[in-house]
């Protein structure tokens, strides 16, 4: 493929669902030199690497929850599934099982294990909002980052984490909420080629307990993510260089996504991460 079409391609990635993890994908790795999660950063520090903010909102979520050494981890819209073996590295569970519904990202995720020889973590092609692979009662923890606001039946997707989890188990959503406004024409048109589902807070509120799942910790941590996609310029100049045309213009695709997500974010979106569990009874 050449640079033209591959750089075409980038920008026409943004009308897409499929085509914007492909070229999310190529972006990022272009960007770090190898394959990140596919998540928000979360600020901590001014100097840190867009891959060490995104490590940063994987820490945060995972600080929110009980220990999980010897746990069974059940992660729905693992992307890449580079949270999945960033998450068993450091956090040292018994297993985890991880699925999407996007093939190409989960070719990148068993390449990732094939090289880095692990046994105990399993990718699965599912769907979140009928979990067909998965057991009932037969997960510790469901973890779901940034995946819930694709789905266009989330109350199906809430019954089936109910259905799969552990009496007694824990659950987190990290999701991008909407603040309710009204959209135009071209608005509702990209909505829906991007799949976008998003809820507001009173939608989980409601339906979390029509599915029998209990909120424990609502958590809203929008001005630090809005802060670290701040520190984009940062970033961008640890880019390694190989085409002047193709680094440029791949620069300024990644401009225009990041202020993109800092516009929504101050306008009409709010990342929150929903702590909660199922009971034992």
């Amino acid at each position: 493929m050449g640079v033209f079409t591959r750089v075409l391609s980038h920008f026409k990635s943004g009308i897409s669902t499929g085509g914007y993890y492909k070229s999310m994908n190529e972006a990022l790795a272009r960007l770090n030199q190898e394959y990140t999660m596919l998540h928000y950063p979360l600020h901590v520090k001014d100097d840190e690497s867009f891959f060490e903010a995104q490590r940063n909102l994987t820490d945060y979520c995972m600080s929110l929850l009980p220990p999980m050494k010897g746990k069974n981890i059940l992660e729905i819209g693992c992307g890449n599934g580079i949270q999945a073996h960033y998450i068993l590295n450091k956090f040292s569970p018994a297993s985890i099982t991880a699925i999407d519904i996007n093939m190409a990202n989960l070719e990148i995720a068993h390449a990732e294990t094939k090289k880095s020889n692990v046994k105990n973590i399993k990718f699965h092609i599912d769907d979140a909002q009928k979990l067909s692979t998965i057991e009932d009662n037969s997960m510790d923890y469901i973890i779901n980052i940034e995946s819930a606001f694709h789905y266009p039946d989330k109350p199906s997707f809430l019954k089936e984490v109910a259905r799969v989890l552990k009496p007694g188990g824990t659950y987190l959503i990290a999701d991008i909420l909407t603040i309710p406004r009204k959209r135009n024409a071209l608005g509702r048109y990209w909505k829906r080629r991007m799949h976008f589902h998003h809820w507001a807070k009173n939608n989980y509120e409601e339906e979390l307990e029509n599915a029998s799942l209990r909120i424990e910790n609502f958590h809203d941590v929008t001005s630090k993510v809005i802060q670290s996609f701040r520190n984009y310029r940062s970033w961008l100049r640890t880019m390694k260089k190989t085409n002047f045309f193709e680094d440029n213009l791949l620069k300024l695709y990644y401009t225009i996504h990041v202020r993109l997500n800092i516009h929504l974010l101050l306008t009409s979106r709010q990342y929150c991460i929903i702590v909660g569990g199922k009971s034992l009874n």
